[in-house]
Order: structure tokens, then sequence, then C-alpha cells
């Protein structure tokens, strides 16, 4: 099967995601006994559509490749009465079990059933969900009403999260983590092809509207060994389609800030806020039973004001002032260069002359307090605009009784602009990102697919799909800014550097500037081809196919650190060796102009990626009897190592012998010596066995390889960017270039000179920030298995089951020029294992697929659909998810095992429980159905939908080190704990949640004993609920109004008590709260 799969397939994607579905059964008489030649005849009712098989030897039959939609099965055999099952309904990516026992009479008899509410899945081991058009519709979605906010009604699903800034991802589109993996493992799809961004592949290029999505389709576990590119979850989103039938929607919805509860902990009035959504859905026959279409549009009119509480300097910290504080200010120009024998500004205030001008001009534009207090004093307001706009476009045709298609067209438009907290010095967007700016993102997706049928036995799908992302951003800053204020050498004309500051950090304080992201240009082009084969032999069925997926990434985007600069300013320069240092002293550094580290990357060229992906599979479902079911296949895949568009696109840093390839140059080749791995082959299993005619036991085992996005190995491109990093030579010392001058506020940074690259080979700078990359990684893969019972309990469909998984050699970062504290003296920059071997100071970061995770759980599920109330499920999940980090990078790389620790996003107790109930009153339900119009009129039409979610808290990282000559460098430094930390509960500012006295620094030469992730935040209880009422304005018209209410019992949300040691102001304390109540009011029109 493999061969003929290898040799027949011409194509390639992300994980062939099926698009259709498939009917399955077993034709007996009343006596049991199997009736072979049985003809079933298949018909879809909205679009016409038949197609037909008969039963083999042993009374079974398949039909694969269905278009989704709803069904009517006819049975027919001589000698007995025609079996006519009406209202079917086969989804994407499900196979139906529909047997028929047939009577015994004439064909010209008729016995005609309904199709079951409740349906196992008796067919698959495979772990899966899926979310109707109703629930999408009905369920209170989030504000901006996007599906992916309750993939979460799904076990093993974390909370939805969003991912980058709001011009990065102008879409909104949000990322969840399936059965503790990553949320870059997971696949989404939109009608069977790609929908994954290029650069940030857990982002979505396109998010249909509710009214648009006909089903989600979630896979968490075992899924077929079709379905790959994934290591999480693979979610398949399907767009409606026309039918036989003229129909359509128009909605409205809005929310505004009199519908917003205030912020708890918000002092200010309430910001403005006005969100309008509005749109329409259109679908029906452009030629009856032959050519149908659908479209929608979804427009978004996004006023948003935000509040946000940050940490600025008090007016006397800006005069240099510091006598009211117990932290003493110690002078960095005076004493030895270990940081010993310093003096301390008498009377603890730093004189007038010794202030930096650059820092005075600074302080001179940025506010001061309007709150208490010397940290989260400063509140301040802004509004976020955004206009979106968006459609889909989507053609059916029945070419022929055998051969059907479909085209879609999907677009995707925004304008977007967000407030920087302190206007021209920049600083956090008052939306609470890290990047305030302005800018445009505009999308598009093509699918298409075709799938013909040669035989009953053969069937082929053929499917092709195309992604292009083009996202842009700017900081309206204003010119030569740096210039003015007295930073020389920062705002040199170009692209990256016209407008704007460095970004300056102040441990303690909120930082200045502009993200280092911006400006940025990102254009991305996915091209996938999907080639699937469908093959019945007896009770096989067999099915094989390719995929092939062209990625191209063209980024004009800085790498690294800020083109404008870094500047880091932390407690150690204005410290005394061995004394413990706050956000005071690393205020007072910057007063002097005197930061610990600088950083800048130089753009001299950028950078353009392109790569493929080759997969390939085969898969048989084997009905060895009307009970047991046994799916088994194997995946083959390839990944390829990214190129660059043109020479010196890359680089690869060889740390043995502290040279740098530069592709394209020389003898380099365009890899760079990075070798493709041919070994990547993936078994699935899977077993379904029917014990009974209400319950199914199910088992299923698979391995799926992890899917590495261009931005992860390919974006370091020395000397295309040179990012250059200057230090003090401890973390004492204030920073110094090469030559050992200071370097500070007033001195600019220096700009790294230009290199020879025409050999393809050269020795960086030692100050230059550099990647490695092992070029004989083997790709890392993660097992999945699950072992579940699901029983029908008086039409109650439950399931529970044990789902695991277990990720080995994922890919990981570590910093292999880090040094850990020691015994006698402050760290140097001299003690660097590269800078003893080659003189290099800088960090320099290696990845390769070295780590690993695991994950156990116990899920159940409830689903229970009414005939005439509606739906109602529950999803429960008790886990535990280990791993290193939640990023790439491990933050302690001399003692890797060291951070093995609960994942950031692990809760081990989730509850989630939707509904979408119709109240049974008047006209059409079971109370006051008849009792006069009037009655029936005020009380009708009535639905409640809901979601309750109640989930444990999720870790909280103890990281820092307050005595800076005991800090390690290039390391996440600890402190030690010496007893329980008592969790207290206080939520608030000035409320410790966790017995903060438990902790303390650790000796001189020690690093902490804090394991990752050892504490526990608050716990989550939210419920939000929409009310509706239908008014039936004619026949075919009907108006729903709807108030949607998002924590609807305004209940506070606390975030995460404070980990950060080093800033006591605010460690152990939750000092912010979210999700504050907002209420939607909103209408549709339908017909």
């Amino acid at each position: 099967i493999f061969t003929v799969c290898l040799s027949a397939i011409f194509t390639l994607s992300v994980a062939a995601q099926t698009v259709t579905g498939s009917l399955v059964g077993h034709v007996e008489d009343a006596a049991g006994a199997t009736v072979p030649g049985a003809r079933v005849t298949v018909t879809e009712i909205n679009r016409g559509t038949s197609r037909e098989i008969t039963t083999n030897e042993e009374g079974n039959y398949s039909i694969g490749s269905l278009d989704p939609g709803v069904y009517r099965i006819e049975i027919t055999q001589a000698n007995f009465k025609k079996l006519i099952q009406e209202n079917v309904e086969v989804a994407i990516n499900t196979t139906v079990r529909v047997d028929g026992k047939l009577e015994a009479g004439g064909v010209s008899e008729t016995v005609q059933i309904e199709a079951e509410q409740v349906q196992l899945k008796t067919d698959r081991a495979d772990v899966s969900t899926q979310i109707t058009s109703e629930q999408l519709e009905e369920l209170p979605l989030s504000p901006d009403r996007n599906y992916q906010s309750v993939l979460d009604i799904t076990p093993g699903v974390s909370e939805a999260a969003t991912v980058g800034s709001s011009f990065g991802n102008p879409n909104g589109s949000l990322t969840n983590r399936i059965n503790g993996q990553n949320e870059r493992y997971n696949n989404f799809q939109l009608d069977g092809t790609i929908n994954n961004q290029t650069n940030v592949i857990s982002q979505t290029a396109i998010v249909p509207s509710p009214e648009s999505i006909q089903v989600v389709d979630v896979s968490t576990n075992a899924y077929d060994a079709e379905q790959g590119r994934a290591s999480g979850g693979v979610i398949n989103v399907q767009i409606k389609s026309g039918t036989n039938r003229l129909r359509g929607s128009a909605f409205a919805f809005n929310t505004n800030s009199a519908l917003k509860a205030r912020n708890t902990l918000s002092t200010l009035d309430k910001p403005n806020t006005n969100l309008n959504q509005f749109g329409f859905t259109l679908g029906g026959p452009i030629r009856r039973d032959k050519t149908f279409f659908f479209a929608d549009y979804q427009g978004g009119r996004d006023r948003r004001g935000q509040s946000v509480v940050l940490s600025v300097p008090t007016e006397a910290f800006r005069n240099g002032n510091f006598s009211a504080s117990s932290s003493r200010i110690y002078d960095p120009l005076t004493g030895t260069a270990t940081g010993a024998g310093r003096t301390q500004f008498a009377g603890n205030i730093i004189p007038q002359n010794r202030i930096s001008p650059a820092a005075r001009a600074i302080l001179a534009a940025l506010p001061l307090p309007n709150l208490p207090g010397t940290t989260e004093n400063y509140e301040t307001s802004g509004t976020f605009l955004q206009n979106r706009d968006a459609f889909n476009v989507k053609i059916n045709h029945n070419f022929t009784d055998t051969t059907t298609g479909f085209v879609r067209y999907s677009f995707f438009n925004a304008n977007t602009s967000d407030v920087p907290s302190f206007g021209i010095l920049g600083g956090p967007s008052t939306s609470g990102g890290l990047t305030a700016a302005e800018g445009p993102g505009r999308n598009h997706s093509v699918s298409a697919n075709l799938t013909h049928v040669f035989s009953n036995n053969l069937i082929t799908e053929f499917r092709f799909g195309y992604v292009r992302v083009n996202i842009s951003a700017i900081s309206p800053t204003e010119e030569n800014l740096s210039t003015r204020l007295g930073i020389p050498g920062i705002n040199q004309g170009d692209f990256f550097t016209s407008g704007g500051i460095p970004r300056i950090a102040i441990s303690g304080f909120d930082f200045l500037g502009i993200a280092a992201t911006v400006p940025f240009d990102i254009r991305e082009n996915s091209f996938n081809i999907v080639n699937n084969w469908t093959k019945t032999l007896g009770n096989h069925t067999i099915r094989f196919g390719g995929d092939i997926r062209r990625l191209r990434l063209d980024k004009f985007q800085a790498s690294g650190s800020n083109p404008r600069g870094d500047y880091t300013f932390t407690s150690g320069v204005t410290t005394l060796s061995g004394q413990t240092g706050t956000s005071t002293n690393a205020f007072a550094s910057f007063l002097l102009g005197l930061p610990q580290s600088v950083a800048r990357t130089t753009v001299n060229q950028l950078g353009g990626y392109q790569l493929q992906q080759y997969f390939f599979f085969a898969q048989d479902r084997w009905q060895v009897s009307p009970k047991l079911t046994v799916n088994y296949g194997l995946r083959y895949e390839i990944y390829p190592y990214a190129i660059g568009l043109e020479a010196g696109d890359q680089s690869r840093y060889l740390p043995e012998t502290n040279q740098s390839l530069i592709s394209g140059y020389g003898s380099t080749g365009e890899r760079l010596g990075v070798r493709t791995e041919y070994n990547n082959f993936a078994p699935r299993l899977g077993v379904a066995y029917r014990l009974d005619e209400k319950t199914v036991i199910r088992t299923g085992y698979g391995l799926s390889y992890v899917p590495i996005g261009i931005n992860t190995l390919a974006t370091q491109n020395f000397p295309g960017q040179v990012n250059v990093q200057f230090q003090g030579s401890n973390s004492l010392q204030p920073a110094r270039d090469p030559g050992g001058n200071l370097i500070t506020l007033s001195t600019g940074i220096p700009v790294a000179p230009t290199a020879d690259v025409s050999s393809g080979v050269l020795t960086p700078p030692g100050n230059v920030i550099l990647s490695a990359t092992n070029p004989d990684a083997k790709r890392g893969y993660v097992q999945s298995y699950n072992f579940t019972v699901e029983r029908d309990i008086f039409g109650f469909v439950t399931s529970v089951g044990y789902v695991g998984s277990r990720g080995t050699r994922l890919p990981g970062t570590i910093n292999i020029n880090a040094v850990g504290a020691l015994p006698n003296r402050a760290v140097t920059t001299a003690d660097r294992p590269l800078a003893r071997q080659f003189g290099r100071t800088a960090d320099t970061f290696y990845t390769d697929f070295m780590l690993s995770n695991s994950y156990h759980s116990l899920q159940a599920r409830v689903d229970r659909r009414f005939k005439r109330l509606g739906r109602l499920t529950a999803a429960y999940t008790f886990s535990k998810s280990l791993d290193y980090t939640d990023a790439f990078t491990v933050r302690n790389p001399l003692s890797i095992d060291a951070e093995r620790g609960p994942s950031d996003f692990d809760r081990r107790h989730n509850l989630v429980v939707s509904h979408v109930l119709r109240l049974p009153f008047g006209r059409g339900g079971k109370i006051f159905d008849s009792n006069g119009l009037r009655l029936s009129g005020l009380i009708g039409g009535f639905t409640l939908s809901g979601v309750f979610t109640a989930r444990s808290g999720t870790p909280v990282d103890i990281t820092g080190i307050q005595i800076a000559s005991r800090r390690p460098s290039g390391i996440t430094a600890r402190p030690n704990v010496i007893g329980p930390a008592r969790i207290l509960g206080g939520l608030g500012p000035g409320q410790p949640f966790f017995d903060t006295s438990v902790f303390q620094d650790p000796a001189q030469g020690e690093l902490g004993n804090v394991g990752r992730n050892s504490l526990r935040g608050p716990s989550y209880f939210n419920y939000n609920a929409t009310l509706a009422r239908t008014f039936g304005l004619t026949e075919r018209f009907k108006l729903q109004l709807q108030l949607a209410a998002f924590n609807v019992t305004n209940t506070p949300h606390f975030r995460n008590p404070s980990g950060d040691f080093t800033n006591q102001n605010t460690f152990g304390q939750s000092r912010s709260t979210f999700g504050e109540r907002q209420i939607r009011l909103g209408a549709r029109l339908t017909f």
C-alpha cells in the first residue's frame, strides 16, 4: 500500500484533513442473518446528489468521500420491504454508522424511520468533537465573536489566548493548548486546506464569522494517518454551502461602554467603547441540483477604550532625591571593578550635575504619577481603533453524478491603530499590549476541491489551497526624537530608525520606547496540494494520498534587539557588592545614564525564505465484524530546511570553530549544511468495539512529528542583521564598548561595522549575539494514546477515558555562553565559556531537538441533544502537563533537568458546560402551547444559551535574585525557598497571595532551589450567557433579538500574582483583573 501511495501521489498539504465524511453499516434480516447484495442508495436531500453501492458477502457496506450534508438512505433487496432512513447527518471527518434490519415483503412496501438523535462513534478511535453551526450562532462567543473562543468545550483543550500584537494578528486569531502540547503544534484547516500562517504558525490566516461556518471539527488525539503536520490538535473549519433552497441572514451586534462594567481596580472613568459588528449571509441554487452558491460578509468597527496601570518614577526620584528610600544609592564610578568599596551618594541624593541630560529630557516628557506609591502609580487610558471587513464566497458544482467539487475565496482586511501609554515616549499600549503602532493587514485564502467516483470501490479527491498574508505596522513617533532628547546616533533616517527613542528598560518600571518588532512589513504566500484515494476491498476501506506544501516568507523586520537600541538599567550598577538592590537602584542608574547592558540590531539585509514540506500516508479501516473496527496506517513526512531567497539571507554559527557560515557565498550551500531527515515514519492504530447497541470501547495510538515554522530556525542572518551587545564586565558595572569606554544615554550606541562575506565563512565579532543549529538534528515527535468508553445513558452520550501524550526530542534553545554564579565574586563577561575560548562575550544560542514533555489526563464528556429543547454538553478534564519551557528557550541551560516542571498553561481541573436550551413556553413548546395567541406571543420563542467555566489556577514561576553580585550570567536566576510557601489567598494591591517570607537570595556561588512553576495562581469561575427571543415575522422570515452577557456575575478575575522576587513592591501580589462584565446587544434576521 505504501509503495502505491508514493507512486500515485503528486501532492501536498499539511495534513490531508478530510473535507468529507463516510457512511458504513451492516444489513441483516429480521432473524439476524446477513443480507449480501442489498442495494444501498444515499441521497443528499438539499442538493440532490446521489450515490449507490451494494452490500458485500458479509452484509457490510461503506460509502466514503461523501460531501457533508443531510442524507436519505434507501436499502432495497428482493423479497424484502424497502427500508428508508431519513435525516442522517454526515459531517466532515466523521464515520456514521447506519445499520439496516430488513423485513420480509415486497419492494413496493416501505418501512420509513427517522435518524436517531443519539449517534455513538462506533467505527473510529480518535478523540474528537464537532461544534455545530447552531452552537456557534447561539452560544455567547467572545465579544468579537471568534469561534475559537469556544473550542474549549472540547475535553483536553485549554482556554483560548491571544498571540501576537493587534498588528501582527489583526484578525484576532486565538490559540489553544491541546492535550499538553504547544499551540504551535496545532494544525488549522479551512475547507480542508491550509489556514496556518507561516511566520507565526500558531495563528490562522482567516477567522470566519460564526454565521458562515457549517461545522468545526476538533481532533485532539490518535487521529487517522490522513491527518498530520500536527502533534497537538487538528482543527478543520467547514464553510457553509448553498442548497436548493434560498437561505440567508442579516445581523448586527453592539457593545459599548454603557454596557460594560468598570474594572474592579480602576480609578478612572470608564473609557469610551463602541464595538459594532454587522453582516449578512446568502446561499442558494444557481442551477437547481447542479450549481450552488454561498456568500457572507462581516464588518467590524471597533472603538475600544482601555485603561492601564503602570509604574513611573515619583517627582523626588526624578530629581535624584532618594533620601526617603531604604535603598542605598552608590556611585558606580567609585570603588573597585567588583563593586566593592563604593561611596554612597551624600544624603542618598544624586547631585544635579551627575544627572544625565538625556535622562532629564526624557523625564520631562514622562507623565508624573496620578496614584499613590512608588510602583503601579500611574493610570491612563486610550482608544484602540480597528476597522475590519471580511467575506467568503463558495461555489459548489455537481459536474456529473460521479464528479463534484467546490471552490472558495476568503478575504480579510483591517486597519488598526493603538495608542502608547507615554505619548511620544512610547511604552506599552493602553490596550495592554507591548506594541503601540498603526498599520493595515490583508489576508486572502483560496480552497478548491474535486471528488470523482470511478466506481463504487474507487474514489479520488483533489484539493488545492492558497493563503496570502500581508501585515505591516509603523509607530507614529516623532522624527529624530532621540536626537532632540540628546541620544545621538539613533535616528539614522532609514525605515527602522527614523523616529522614536531606544527601548529603555528600567527594572521595576514600565519600559519606554518602541518594541523591537516595529516597524515591520511581512508577506506570506503558502500553497498546498492534496490528493487522496479511497479503495474498498471487501471489509477493507483503504485510503492513501499525499500532500505537498510550499511556503514563502518575505520578512521586513528586525530580528533580535531593537534597531533603535535597547538600554537595560538594573539595580547592580548603583549597589555595593554583596548588598541587596531594588528598582530604586535601577532608576538611579537611569538617572546617571549608565545602563548595565546595551544592545542594537543593525539591519543590512532583509531576509526572505522558502521551504517545501512533503507528506504521504496510507491507512486501512478494517471492518473485522459488525462490532469490531480496526484502523491502522502509516504517515511519512519530509521537512527540508528553509532556504533563503537571496545570498546572505541566512547564516549559521559554528560554536566549535567560532565561525559563521553565510548562505549562498563562496562554497557555502543554501541550506548551510543542515541535513534533511528522511526517517520520519509515523504509525497510527485505532480499535473500536461495540460492546452492545449503547456502549462502545475505543483505544488508539498515534505518532506525530512536530511542525516547525520558518521563524524558528531561519531568521538569524548575521551579518545581514548584526545584533551587537555591550555589557558591563560584571552585573555591578555599567556597559562599555570594546575599547573600555562607557556607553551612556548621551553617547548613543555604536553601530557594528559591515563585514566581508564573499568567502561564505567569517569570524564574527565577540559582542554579536548569534544563533547556532544542530545540522544533524532529528525531528521531534509526540506519541498520543487513549482508552475511552462511550455509552448512551438515557439519551446522554457519555464518554470517559484516559488520554495521554509524550513528546520526545522537542525543539529547544539554550544559551551556550551562559555561566553560573561564582563562589567568591561576581560573574564577569570574561568567565563566559566562549570568552575563555574565543573572546566571545555575547549571548550565543543553540537550537536542537533536545526537550520532552508529558501529559496525562482523565477526560469525560456528556452530550445530550434534545429533539425540541436544544443541546447540553459538559467537558471535564483532570490533567497534569510537564515540560521544560513554554517557549523554545530554556531558562537554565546549565541544568536543563532543573527546569522540568508544570507547563505554564497547566490547570489540574477544567470544567466547561455549554447549553443551547429553547425554553418550552408558548407556541411549539410543551407549556402554554395552545393557551391563546396573546399568552403564547408573550412567553414563546425564548432561547437561553451559555457557557459555564470552572478552572483551577495556572502555575506561578518565582524568579530573580536581589543581590547583583550573586547573579549568574545568561541564566534566569531563582531564589531559595526555605519553607512551605503557604497560599494566603490575598487578591489586590498590597494583599499577598502566597507567603513571600519563605524566599531569600541563595548564597554566593549557588543557584536558587525554587523549582520552575512551583506555585499556583487563583482559580477561575465564569458564566457567559445569551438570552434570545425569536419572532416569526412571516412563514419564512424570522427575527431574533439577543442579549449576551460576558461574566454575568461580574466576578473579578484576578491575574496570577507576581513571581518577580527582585521587585519586592509587587512580589506575591495579584494586582490586576480582567474580563469585567460586558453586555452585547444583537439582532439577526433569517429566511
